[in-house]
């Protein structure tokens, strides 16, 4: 995992189901998502409900593509128009 800025996806291994989102550092990123996750406080709900039925090991954080920090939002966009993630809540990337 690199501290590189880019788009990741969550994938559910069991369903293929998945989240997509934007990160500064891919490595911090997912360790966040897992903190949060691991404490049953993570804030798409979701996704969390996922978590807890399937367990951590069924879930892949995967990068999708790295770009400069300032087309992060545009780049969230684009994926989450055409893969229509089923784990995201606003299909609006946001900052």
């Amino acid at each position: 995992m690199t501290e590189q800025p880019g788009i990741y996806e969550i994938l559910n291994t069991e369903n293929g189901k998945r989240y997509i989102g934007q990160a500064v550092s891919f490595s911090r990123r997912w360790r966040g998502h897992r903190l949060a996750l691991r404490a049953s406080r993570h804030g798409n709900a979701h996704l969390q409900a996922a978590w807890n039925k399937y367990g951590e090991a069924a879930f892949k954080f995967l990068p999708v593509l790295t770009c400069a920090k300032s087309m992060l939002l545009f780049y969230e966009q684009q994926l989450l128009d055409k893969a229509k993630p089923e784990y995201n809540i606003a299909m609006n990337a946001a900052s």
